[in-house]
């Protein structure tokens, strides 16, 4: 079975990036460390502006990105980070190769 991957793009309010870093990268480490489906989480940050976030994540499939929102490292970033957090945008993707 092919691999499971999305690309987020996160804005947060402007001069909150740097609160936001820690958090993110913090739930991006537990992510890979602790979840047996999650085997890439990539954070990068836009060179344009210092609130935008990308992130590129890779799954074993869809359920496991599912599994991925209960953990508790993934509510303890949603309880941190969404007072910051002004806009999300989601594009889920399947490997060709």
């Amino acid at each position: 079975m092919s691999k499971f991957s999305i690309f987020v793009t996160v804005k947060v309010k402007p001069g909150t990036g740097a609160d936001f870093r820690p958090i993110i990268l913090e739930n991006a480490t537990a992510a890979v460390r602790d979840e047996p489906g999650c085997h890439i989480f990539h954070v990068m940050t836009s060179k344009d502006d210092a609130d935008i976030f990308h992130y590129f994540e890779v799954y074993t499939d869809e359920a496991a990105l599912d599994a991925h929102r209960e953990y508790p490292h993934y509510k303890k970033y949603r309880l941190e980070a969404d007072e910051m957090i002004v806009d999300v945008a989601i594009q889920k993707a399947d490997f060709l190769q």
